[in-house]
């Protein structure tokens, strides 16, 4: 009995952690935001046109993370696009400085994972 009911409380553990981990894009979009705000030190209306662009993101993600049709290459493909293309519409929005220590933040991240 006490093995069973072990047994559940580690299922409802690792059944939470699982939903922990995925949050929502707009979410995950504002925490970036966040974060680019505070190291590239944003304006406001800087703000306003990168928070769509990181939010397609963020939903473009999910929706590929959720797509089980996709190989592992082809996941990675579309996924380094995806970065890509984000990046470059991010950087867009960016002064000549800006867009220096953006590339810095990227390269730190980068090397982090």
């Amino acid at each position: 009995m006490k093995r069973l009911i072990l047994t559940g409380l580690g299922f409802v553990f690792a059944i939470t952690l699982t939903f922990a981990q995925d949050g929502n894009a707009e979410q995950k979009a504002k925490e970036t935001l966040a974060t680019l705000t505070e190291k590239l030190t944003l304006t406001e209306a800087q703000q306003t046109a990168i928070y769509p662009i990181l939010l397609e993101a963020k939903q473009n993600k999910f929706a590929l993370k959720a797509d089980t049709a996709l190989s592992a290459e082809d996941m990675r493909q579309r996924s380094d696009a995806l970065k890509a293309d984000t990046h470059r519409k991010v950087s867009a929005q960016l002064t000549d400085e800006q867009k220096e220590a953006f590339s810095k933040h990227m390269e730190k991240k980068k090397t982090m994972k």
